[in-house]
């Protein structure tokens, strides 16, 4: 402790290179906690489960050209193909998937008397009886449904569908209570369009990442005609690939139609969360270099300090100093200038995390980051300050009597 106030004002004599070392830790401070932050943010989103067999699951979208054609027998002729491909457990048509960015959302009452902002929001997937079977999904309670629970949406038909299974966190969503099985829930204000919870399965994400109902999510037994078909299909592990060419192959037969999508999910995710995971690249190159000059900064100021000093640091050995005095000499120089960084960087941290979250939504920044981030730092200041330091404490003692 002794030494801090001889190092202390040494660095007065060199004001401009301790001071731009420390606004540089400052700065990488600042925006490595914040950077790190969203990187942990945007990674855990991308790694969410999403309900589904991932590795296991493909789909396809179509568009029919022919108006005249009958879309009810062309959507029972391919479930019929694609159902008996070797490999295939299971295949639906459906009008969107989990994590896809695009999809169907509606409100659903549990009393005919409320308002029309008091509705529950889901994501509304169109399965027919093999929907939980091809999503990989788990019922909890109730039932799945049946063939006889269909019904067709199209422009000339609309019936509704009069019974529906939900998600687990839709269920208690509507129903805090538990007890969602079996309960009338309303597509429409006025208890218009009434439908019966009839099952419950354990978990599945709606189509969109940023969703606050991101949980909340519910099949209906509906089967979409509007001038084309997704279809979802999940096969046994191993397969999918091979599974993915027959399957297009056949659907590419029908020349009153094109096949405009072929992609597993995996797939669909990387393109869903691409935007997420550039940033995540981005932010990571960002702090790998930031976090490398700074470094590299704390060697060139002691290099530069180190060579500067050359005759009085061998007359400090000459007067008795060892060469771990010389060593730790540079290291408590190095922790000066980092504490006054680090201070700066920490209210840095919390102002550039406020600007980003008033602006951008990132969220706030867990208080713990800071510490973490300080310890981190002030480690590099001292393992970057080792090797000129090591290098000072090789000047000989007989340097004192040259003349440099």
């Amino acid at each position: 402790m002794k030494d801090i106030g001889p190092i202390f004002r040494a660095l007065l004599h060199n004001k401009l290179g301790a001071l731009l070392i420390a606004l540089q830790i400052a700065l990488t401070l600042a925006i490595v906690t914040n950077a790190v932050f969203i990187i942990q943010d945007r990674s855990a989103d991308i790694a969410r489960p999403t309900g589904l067999d991932e590795a296991n699951t493909g789909l396809f979208i179509t568009t029919v050209f022919d108006t005249n054609l009958d879309q009810k027998q062309l959507i029972r002729d391919d479930l019929e193909v694609l159902r008996a491909l070797p490999g295939v457990l299971a295949a639906i048509p459906v009008n969107s998937v989990p994590a896809s960015g695009s999809g169907w959302g509606d409100n659903v009452f549990t009393d005919p008397e409320q308002p029309s902002n008091e509705g529950i929001h889901f994501g509304k997937f169109m399965v027919d009886e093999q929907g939980m079977e091809t999503f990989g999904l788990e019922l909890v309670a109730g039932r799945n449904i049946q063939p006889e629970d269909m019904v067709y949406l199209s422009l000339e038909e609309a019936a509704d569908p009069k019974v529906m299974l939900v998600s687990q966190a839709l269920a208690d969503a509507l129903f805090p209570d538990g007890d969602a099985l079996g309960k009338t829930v309303y597509d429409e204000v006025g208890g218009e369009k009434p439908m019966q919870i009839i099952g419950i399965y354990d978990h599945m994400q709606n189509a969109w990442p940023g969703s606050d109902s991101l949980d909340q999510t519910s099949m209906q037994p509906i089967y979409s005609l509007f001038g084309g078909s997704m279809y979802v299909l999940r096969t046994e592990p191993g397969q999918l690939e091979r599974v993915m060419v027959e399957a297009e192959d056949y659907l590419s037969e029908n020349r009153n139609r094109i096949v405009d999508v072929t992609r597993t999910f995996e797939e669909q995710k990387q393109r869903t969360y691409s935007g997420d995971i550039a940033m995540v690249k981005l932010l990571s190159a960002v702090v790998v270099v930031l976090t490398g000059i700074t470094g590299l900064g704390i060697v060139g100021l002691a290099w530069f300090s180190v060579t500067q000093r050359r005759k009085q640091i061998g007359t400090r050995r000459a007067l008795g100093a060892t060469r771990w005095d010389v060593v730790r000499y540079f290291m408590v120089e190095i922790g000066l200038i980092s504490i006054t960084g680090l201070v700066i960087g920490t209210i840095g941290s919390v102002t550039l995390n406020w600007f980003l979250d008033t602006n951008y939504e990132v969220g706030r920044l867990p208080l713990w980051y800071l510490p973490v981030g300080v310890t981190a730092l002030w480690v590099l200041g001292q393992l970057a300050v080792l090797v000129p330091a090591r290098r000072a404490a090789n000047i000989p003692p007989a340097l004192a009597t040259r003349s440099v």
